[in-house]
């Protein structure tokens, strides 16, 4: 199994401590030349020993578990496959950078990051400039504008005695003209106040991603907040929609909404909070919790953002809190404890479990991901969510998973597979190329249309896990899990994979690989 470059952070952590290999090793109970391994990145830590690492070194555990070192590595990876052939490094020398040149590794990564946002303006501008008839139509003015200043100007010149009538004609006539330049100046600039507003924050996905990813998607003190409100483990749309007529004096209406863009809307001037009919129960109640979160949680959110490094842009610290809202939202609907012994005792059956707490699959699979409490830690798992086209949008990985950051993943994921029979549920052993085996379930689903001609998106949602952990699943029985088990060979998206006699492949590889 591949080792990620942690070393070096465990060396300089224990230098800075003063602590020796030898009574590093003694405290950890494992052989000096072990430590001088993991070190080295000769051997990876987990288990029982990660943790022990972690509080010898007064670190917290995912600062040694990869998670951070995987993501940079993958962002590497993608740059190097951006990379003019001339110029390409190899792909795995991004590890050596990263193990021995941190810093430099993470400046790469944010020049890269602002590269992106202003070839994004760029490109945004330059659409505008080509396309927009406002533009378009104001450049053809200014033209026009301009000929006839030109014109008048032309015969003032030629013709200096003029006065009388014919002088002030032309003076109205410059006048004009003029006026009406410095009108259709003032509405280009406003035009492209407007664009700029429109393209800012390009990177702000990939800053959330960060900001989630490091931590582990769960958040300690907006669990503390929602378990604080009492809600009791059986929290149901009657008890949340009293909660907020009798402490904020909210009405909650019912609306015929065709179409609507929302599944509510929060006044709180006037203090109401309309939800369209057609809204499932389990939206239903998530939209009452979001309510109760956007008045009485802000606290809690905005501390969790202020300490979040990842998140530099504006828009990105948006995101940033409409996601924890939403997490905040699923903790209260969702009670960390009594969901987490109820989801190990059912085995992870997301259909049982839908009955149960009266949840939807998506909404289950969200909060399966931020079960990560110490002491009562649920599955490990990943997750995503395709659209029809194949684009992933959602992304919640694993250190070890590789993940595309952009557009779609490897044809041969259990999350494209589910696709093609919706409601039938997908399960298989996923092996990418360095050995690494992944269990992935999968299912397509169609909302449930509230009104006749409405739209009905497919998408389809995956769960994975490392295959250490399948057998706590319900959808692996009947399965081999072994490693001498049938795996389906899968790698992360084509331009990264080394697979090169793979059917399916739609872009050369930069990996040279021979798998």
């Amino acid at each position: 199994m591949s080792t990620l470059p942690i070393g070096h952070r465990v060396r300089a952590r224990r230098k800075k401590l003063g602590i020796t290999q030898t009574a590093l090793a003694k405290t950890l109970g494992i052989s000096i030349s072990y430590v001088n391994l993991i070190e080295h990145d000769k051997r990876s830590i987990g288990g029982a020993l990660l943790n022990r690492m972690a509080e010898a070194l007064g670190l917290e555990t995912g600062a040694l578990d990869g998670a951070q070192e995987r993501r940079v590595l993958d962002e590497l990876s993608e740059i190097a496959a951006t990379t003019e052939d001339q110029a390409r490094p190899e792909p795995e020398s991004a590890r050596d950078l990263l193990a021995q040149h941190e810093p430099w590794a993470r400046v790469l990564l944010s020049l890269h990051r602002a590269s992106v946002r202003d070839q994004g303006t760029i490109t945004a501008l330059a659409n505008r400039l080509n396309q927009d008839p406002v533009l378009d139509a104001s450049v053809n003015d200014m033209l026009a504008s301009a000929t006839a200043i030109r014109s008048v100007a032309d015969i003032l010149a030629d013709a200096p005695d003029l006065e009388g009538e014919q002088r002030a004609r032309f003076d109205a006539i410059l006048q004009e003209e003029a006026t009406r330049l410095s009108d259709v100046a003032q509405t280009l600039a406003r035009a492209f106040e407007g664009g700029q507003a429109d393209v800012s924050g390009l990177t702000a996905p990939e800053e959330v991603d960060d900001f989630l990813y490091r931590r582990s998607n769960h958040f300690p003190a907006l669990e503390d907040f929602a378990d604080s409100l009492g809600f009791g483990d059986r929290v149901d749309a009657n008890i949340l929609a009293t909660h907020l007529e009798e402490r904020h004096g909210i009405i909650i209406q019912r609306i015929a909404q065709e179409g609507a863009p929302r599944a509510s809307i929060f006044d709180s001037r006037n203090k109401t909070l309309q939800i369209a009919d057609s809204t499932s129960p389990a939206t239903l109640r998530f939209e009452l919790a979001r309510c109760i979160v956007s008045l009485e949680g802000q606290g809690a959110i905005q501390a969790e953002i202020r300490e979040a490094p990842e998140l530099v842009s504006e828009t990105g610290r948006e995101r940033g809190i409409r996601a924890l809202a939403a997490y905040t939202a699923a903790a209260i609907a969702l009670p960390y404890a009594h969901f987490h012994q109820a989801a190990e005792a059912m085995r992870y059956d997301i259909d049982a479990l839908a009955v149960r707490f009266g949840a939807s699959a998506e909404q289950l699979c969200h909060r399966f991901t931020t079960l990560r409490r110490p002491g009562a830690e649920g599955v490990p798992f990943a997750m995503v969510r395709a659209n029809a086209a194949g684009y992933l949008t959602k992304r919640f990985p694993l250190p070890r998973l590789p993940m595309p950051r952009h557009g779609g993943a490897c044809p041969l994921w259990a999350v494209y597979s589910a696709m093609q029979t919706p409601d039938l549920r997908v399960a298989r052993v996923a092996e990418f190329p360095n050995g690494d085996r992944f269990f992935m379930i999968a299912r397509a689903t169609r909302p449930q249309a509230s009104a006749y001609g409405q739209t009905r998106p497919t998408y389809t949602l995956m769960l994975a896990c490392e295959i250490v952990h399948a057998d706590r699943l319900v959808y692996s029985d009947g399965l081999d899990l072994s490693t001498a088990g049938r795996a389906d060979p899968v790698g992360s998206t084509c331009i990264l994979c080394p697979r090169t006699s793979c059917t399916h492949r739609q872009e050369a590889s930069i990996r040279m690989g021979t798998v």
